[in-house]
């Protein structure tokens, strides 16, 4: 340990003293060509050909081989005396200033800007690495490789500012870093573990033997790549027939359309499921209409929702990217606008408020119907059927083309999201990931989808209960409510859980226990199926009249409210405010959910009701309708396009407000086209194919409009969203007319701090 902090103390040392070593004009250069002998790069190359030349003198081939090899996975490029070899001619190659060679030191990161502002990275060129070759004899390709250098001891050896500077009780989670990362560019002959051994070597060489500490790998195989050939998995090969197969019924399907219709010929529904004539224009056809089963607003809750997640997600990738100025990541939390992001899981409880609202309404209806009779497996059958494909496909992509969407020093970092889903794949396609793999879960967001989908599981023990006995059943499914309201305050108090995720030492554990599991998603749920029983048994088909001076106290109490919820606690985390109690988090956490959910509901309460003025014109605007039906897919893609967009970085980057809403119109652009094609490839032709073999049923009492409500508020595409020419296909029997739609009321943010990233 004592060379390991020696080393620590030495490295930023060393890093200025590679750009300083030779004097006069060479200084100026920094290192970036040949004149600069001095840097750490060329001194590199020079040193380890003379190892080369002395290892190939004194030791034979074989035991340099497996003495180098041991224990390290083997590549057909690793070869212990082609690296020698290489290593040697592009140092000759350098020393007679051939371009070729240049540019294997000129791809070396240097020493880094801002490293006291939190800029730990050089990454170096990348691109000119890999590409990089000789033009002649025995190729000589380029192999990058993301060092790990120990800063310690160099950090704590620094004189820091005075006590008034470290009040902030969140710049305490400002601790000094503990590495620093260099991109370094060898030979690709040369094995990872031969690599650190020679950087150790030049190290020891010029700064001092006690610097380096031998046991401690400074270069790993996992961070080093190679432009080596494409090999295709069985996954793979899989995958590219499977996407290639889809777009082939796509197209298919489609002419098959368009032919049936110039002869003006019938369809068989089987043969337009895929086709791209038939399924855009129910997302993107959008006809009004007045209806008591339409709740238009939700439609506008949805999309803002939907677009708050992708925000606050955002946040979470941006503060992983390698910026110059990252420590302004602790001064940003002490503002009033990062409570958009530290409480932006808020917005969730929006999701399961409509959840329950819409499952509540949606089984009633079908009751209605079938005289208090639900098929209940036919129900269940439909939820997954209709969940579950996309899902799988974003998991399938995941596992097979995933890695190769993306490469450089970022992707080494970001671009693993493959290898949560080894183990948890099986766990998402089941929706139980929430609890069996609450740390590393494939798909970050589905433990919403896990979550949704276990509580429309457990629907008939509320719904039935509440259709039979009435009102009488609000009893025990409140306490059954407060119960689970209770469950989190003390969860929170045993565990010693804060008011804010930032300031939690424990935030996986948090997160495990108070944020995924089903039952402290309960109450909120709750709240909206009670709401959806009273719209649905008192309120359906007619207004409410209420007299002006209530509805502006219940706007005021309503937004008040959302107001208290959203920035309420930021006085608890400015510098010179006091540490919070641990009971205030506690109460904080279960209360806020529950009073949000009773806020969207006099929301959703006054729009229905003709109380809602602006508000409901603006949530109810038709370009929500159409956007709506995109949410779902949007929900289940977007987090994979933000990690391999953060993951594809090769350069330094800012942080700032302004970046990050650069970066969430770039990354919600390409969700949203994204979103198009997977609603158009899998969820529409699903629904299509459903429908074609299930069929109708009777059809319910009342003729669904074209604004079906769980179809309104829904984000699929299914047959649901009809235009008046295209009414609703009846459910099948037994089977709620609108249940399933509530499961694709998707969106599930997380909070966007450092600490939550792994959510």
């Amino acid at each position: 340990m004592g060379r390991l902090h020696v080393l620590a103390a030495a490295l930023p040392l060393l890093l200025i003293a590679a750009v300083s070593a030779e004097p006069s004009n060479n200084d100026l250069l920094s290192g970036y060509s040949t004149p600069m002998e001095g840097s750490m790069a060329h001194k590199f190359f020079a040193l380890a050909a003379d190892q080369a030349i002395l290892a190939n003198a004194t030791t034979s081939q074989v035991s340099r081989s497996q003495r180098d090899g041991d224990d390290e996975e083997d590549h057909p490029v690793y070869d212990d005396d082609l690296c020698d070899r290489d290593l040697i001619r592009i140092r000759d190659a350098i020393a007679n200033t051939e371009e070729w060679a240049l540019e294997f030191p000129d791809t070396w990161g240097r020493l880094p800007m801002g490293l006291f502002w939190g800029h730990t990275i050089s990454m170096g060129q990348y691109e000119e690495c890999v590409a990089a070759t000789n033009t002649y004899g025995d190729e000589i390709r380029g192999q990058y490789c993301l060092a790990t250098l120990n800063i310690t001891m160099f950090y704590k050896d620094v004189k820091k500012r005075g006590e008034e500077f470290q009040s902030s009780r969140i710049s305490y989670k400002q601790t000094d870093p503990e590495i620093f990362e260099l991109g370094i560019c060898i030979p690709s002959t040369c094995r990872p573990k031969k690599t650190d051994a020679l950087l150790k070597d030049v190290i020891s060489h010029f700064y001092g033997g006690d610097v380096v500490a031998m046991d401690v790998d400074m270069v790993t195989q996992t961070r080093c790549k190679y432009d080596a050939p494409i090999t295709l998995r069985g996954i793979d090969i899989f995958a590219i027939i499977f996407f290639s197969t889809i777009v082939f019924f796509m197209i298919a399907s489609s002419v098959y359309d368009y032919i049936q219709t110039r002869k003006k010929a019938p369809k068989r529904p089987l043969l337009i499921a895929f086709s791209v004539l038939h399924n855009a224009p129910k997302i993107f056809t959008v006809k009004k209409v007045n209806n008591p089963n339409v709740i238009h607003c939700l439609n506008g809750l949805r999309c803002f929702s939907m677009m708050w997640v992708v925000f606050g997600h955002g946040y979470m990738t941006f503060y992983d990217l390698p910026h110059i100025n990252r420590n302004k990541f602790y001064t940003w939390v002490e503002t009033p606008y990062s409570m958009l992001v530290q409480n932006g899981s808020l917005c969730v409880d929006t999701f399961f408020f409509m959840s329950g609202l819409l499952m509540c309404w949606g089984a009633f209806r079908e009751l209605e119907r079938t005289k208090g009779k639900l098929n209940i497996p036919m129900m269940y059958f439909h939820r997954y059927i209709r969940l579950t494909p996309v899902v799988a496909v974003v998991v399938l992509y995941i596992m097979s083309l995933y890695k190769y969407s993306g490469e450089g020093p970022m992707w080494f970092k970001l671009g693993t999201q493959d290898k949560r889903c080894e183990d948890s794949w099986w766990a998402t396609l089941i929706y139980i990931q929430n609890y069996a793999y609450p740390y590393h879960i494939c798909v970050s967001q589905s433990w919403y989808l896990a979550v949704d989908t276990q509580l429309y599981f457990l629907s008939p023990l509320f719904l039935i209960p509440l259709w039979k006995w009435g009102k009488k059943a609000l009893i025990p499914i409140s306490i059954f409510g407060l119960i689970c309201l209770a469950g989190t305050f003390i969860t929170f108090m045993l565990e010693d859980f804060t008011l804010f995720r930032v300031q939690d030492d424990h935030v996986d554990l948090r997160q495990k226990m108070t944020y995924y599991p089903t039952h402290t998603r309960i109450p909120t749920w709750l709240i909206g199926v009670i709401f959806g029983y009273f719209l649905f048994t008192r309120n359906r088909g007619r207004q409410i009249p209420l007299a002006k001076v209530w509805v502006v106290i219940g706007w005021t109490v309503a937004f008040g409210t959302m107001l208290a919820d959203m920035w309420g606690p930021y006085w608890r985390i400015l510098p010179e405010t006091p540490n919070s109690p641990l009971i205030e988090g506690a109460l904080f956490e279960p209360l806020s959910r529950s009073s949000w959910a009773l806020s969207i509901g006099w929301i959703v309460w006054a729009c229905y009701n003709g109380h809602g003025g602006l508000i409901n014109d603006f949530l109810s605007w038709s370009f929500f309708t159409g956007f709506s039906r995109l949410t779902y897919c949007m929900y289940v893609i977007h987090r994979i396009v933000q990690l391999v967009n953060a993951a594809r970085l090769q350069t330094d980057t800012h942080f700032s407000n302004y970046d990050a809403i650069l970066r969430w119109w770039h990354d919600f652009g390409i969700t949203l086209t994204a979103s198009i094609f997977a609603t158009l490839a899998f969820e529409a032709p699903i629904l299509g194919i459903e429908k074609a073999i299930f069929g109708g049923s009777k059809a319910p009492p009342k003729k669904p409009s074209p604004g079906d409500l769980a179809k309104s508020a829904a984000p699929e595409v299914k047959e649901a969203a009809p235009t008046a020419s295209d009414p609703a296909p009846a459910p099948v029997s037994g089977s709620p007319a609108t249940v399933e739609t509530e499961a694709e009321i998707t969106p599930s943010p997380g909070s966007t701090t450092e600490e939550l990233s792994k959510v």
